[in-house]
């Protein structure tokens, strides 16, 4: 489904009811909203993994703007405060009051953004598998090396010094396998790559005009809501 948020139609997709029967009466179940991975990706990064919460909440999936199905609009608003302020207009166009925000890897960044900048609106914010944009290079290539060998460290590091995008598709298919280590992560991580609408346009914005303009940890003293962080110590990024 798509929603006008005024300057911007933004693309997003629901999972599971919304109010369930309970005996002689109904029940509305909490709502998870789900920021996906990236820049440059869309929902696809964290839709099947958070499947199975459909059976106990209604999770909404979104495209950031300039993102997979939802308007790509103008690299001026390709932005942390902007994702987290159309995250807000979203919220308040679906009628979901304090919602439960989960952002995985850059979707975290988004989520933490949208907690400092807006404290009172979110119920509860889930950082995933995220540096919420703070990130050491050096240590990154290391964990890739230690999991992948010399070939993945050498990828990572070419990526990283990268500014012009040539060595994406190299790092998606050497490096991003080596993301999980869940038994068939590497067959499934090529499966919604191949299904991911992706935006490179975004993702070289992002990193060379913005990544070291705003940090997302300027704003946590702001944060009310309660926060849960998951990590693995063997999450290479």
């Amino acid at each position: 489904m798509r929603i006008s948020l005024g300057d911007v139609s933004l693309w997003f997709d629901v999972s599971g009811p919304s109010v369930i029967p309970q005996g002689d009466t109904t029940a509305e179940r909490p709502v998870v909203v789900a920021i996906h991975g990236g820049p440059g990706l869309d929902h696809m990064t964290v839709k099947s993994a958070l499947g199975p919460l459909a059976e106990d909440f209604q999770v909404v999936y979104l495209d950031l703007r300039g993102h997979g199905r939802s308007d790509h609009s103008s690299a001026e608003f390709w932005n942390m405060q902007t994702w987290a302020d159309d995250l807000r207009r979203l919220c308040d166009a679906l009628g979901l009051d304090k919602p439960v925000v989960l952002g995985s890897s850059f979707g975290g960044n988004v989520a933490l953004t949208y907690a400092g900048l807006f404290p009172d609106h979110p119920g509860g914010v889930i950082l995933a598998s995220t540096t919420g944009a703070r990130s050491d290079p050096q240590r990154v290539i290391e964990a890739f090396g230690r999991l992948g060998g010399p070939e993945a460290a050498a990828v990572a590091r070419r990526t990283y010094a990268d500014k012009t995008g040539d060595y994406q598709a190299e790092f998606i298919r050497v490096c991003y396998p080596l993301y999980s280590a869940t038994p068939g992560w590497a067959g499934e991580s090529r499966q919604s790559l191949a299904r991911m609408i992706k935006n490179i346009d975004v993702s070289l914005h992002y990193a060379s005009q913005q990544a070291s303009g705003f940090d997302p940890w300027t704003v946590t003293a702001a944060v009310r809501c309660p926060v849960l962080v998951l990590t693995g110590e063997d999450d290479p990024i």
